[in-house]
């Protein structure tokens, strides 16, 4: 794991919606517990780890804490839902004794 990406839409100064990428390399698992946060408060957030895109498919799946997951292996894409605390569990421990991703 090596780049970790925050999409989601913020307000300009004038009330209007830009879509808005925040990228970070060679991420912590702090930074990841940050990102994971932000995803569960906003419904139209996505985080993304490498190839793998993680976002809510609707507003049922908010409310139900079922996340989509978008899987790219350079040609085809792979498409399933999971529930988020899983996921999170999941990653969580790839940074058991270690400070920084590999």
């Amino acid at each position: 794991m090596n780049k970790l990406t925050i999409k989601y839409n913020r307000k300009d100064f004038f009330g209007n919606r830009i879509y808005t990428e925040d990228t970070k390399e060679n991420f912590t698992k702090a930074d990841l517990v940050k990102a994971f946060l932000f995803l569960s408060k906003n419904n139209d957030a996505a985080v993304q780890i490498d190839s793998m895109v993680i976002y809510w498919d609707c507003m049922s799946d908010f409310e139900k804490k079922e996340v989509s997951v978008r899987i790219y292996d350079g040609k085809n894409y792979t498409i399933g839902k999971t529930p988020f605390d899983v996921i999170k569990k999941n990653f969580y421990a790839k940074f058991r004794n270690v400070d920084q991703a590999a």
